[in-house]
């Protein structure tokens, strides 16, 4: 029992994990296990050519109170090379909420298909960075159902994200749905590059109002550069940049979509590339 308290008392302090090179490990956390760490705070992986999950979610026990208590404190998330990982989050994503996490990068995630549930993601009023480059199969950074319950009916809301970088993810077809652009009010960098798939960046679902001649402000937004992308949202949507001095596009027939639907100050910087 001494023992058993001492662990226990161990990985409820622990507060940073960074795993490279662990070629047989395929969950690194599993459900009993991240109960414990109360206290989580970053998480490095990188080079886990095993690696299936990340974290293995499980239900709560009988009588528990812990819903929205997994991975509270978590403020990183650092996912690197990992050729063989298909899910971050196994098990119910309600048990779960990322309220303090503030920067995510993802790197060589091959067979990754998406990113957040809708319940995770609205959980996420602290992340400032977000970061994802060559993840081959990732088609959506926010899956469209949660598979485990309705859907609620409330937006994800980002009210503190300041940037986007997306790179080499050939499959993505969307970064966020529409109803996620009011509370983009501090974003101020977006860019996606050599997202050949893309077809907007933000777009609507059903039910969606304000997929129907919205007009949204990025007040923030100082840098966007967009490469093979016709339109920046559902075709009645306006975005207007009051603060944006540089804008580069990638594409000849992209860029009277794309002007339409972007309300800009004269810019001190234009790039157009064909």
């Amino acid at each position: 029992m001494a023992v058993h308290g001492q662990q226990n008392g161990f990985l409820q302090r622990l507060e940073s994990v960074h795993l490279y090179d662990c070629g047989d490990v395929r969950a690194p956390f599993p459900a009993k296990l991240l109960r414990a760490l109360n206290n989580l705070r970053r998480v490095s992986i990188s080079t886990c050519k095993s690696l299936e999950e990340v974290f293995e979610l499980g239900e709560p026990d009988e009588g528990s109170s812990e819903e929205k208590e997994l991975l509270s404190s978590l403020t990183m998330l650092d996912l690197q090379s990992l050729p063989e990982l298909e899910c971050i989050w196994k098990g119910p994503t309600r048990h779960v909420s990322l309220q303090s996490l503030y920067f995510l990068s993802f790197n060589s995630l091959d067979k990754l298909p998406f990113i957040f549930t809708p319940s995770l993601a609205r959980s996420l009023p602290k992340l400032n960075r977000l970061c994802i480059s060559e993840c081959g199969e990732l088609k959506h950074i926010i899956r469209e159902e949660d598979g485990e319950r309705e859907i609620i009916p409330e937006s994800p809301c980002f009210p503190q994200l300041e940037t986007i970088i997306i790179s080499e993810c050939g499959k993505l077809e969307y970064v966020f749905p529409v109803s996620v652009s009011p509370s983009l009010l501090n974003l101020e960098k977006m860019r996606i590059i050599n997202a050949h798939n893309l077809k907007q960046i933000f777009y609507s679902v059903e039910g969606d109002a304000l997929a129907i001649d919205a007009i949204i402000k990025f007040p923030k937004l100082r840098e966007l550069t967009t490469l093979n992308c016709s339109f920046f949202g559902p075709k009645n949507f306006v975005a207007q940049l009051p603060s944006l001095p540089f804008l580069e596009i990638d594409g000849r027939k992209e860029l009277g979509n794309l002007s339409a639907q972007l309300q800009v100050r004269p810019l001190f910087f234009f790039s157009f590339l064909i």
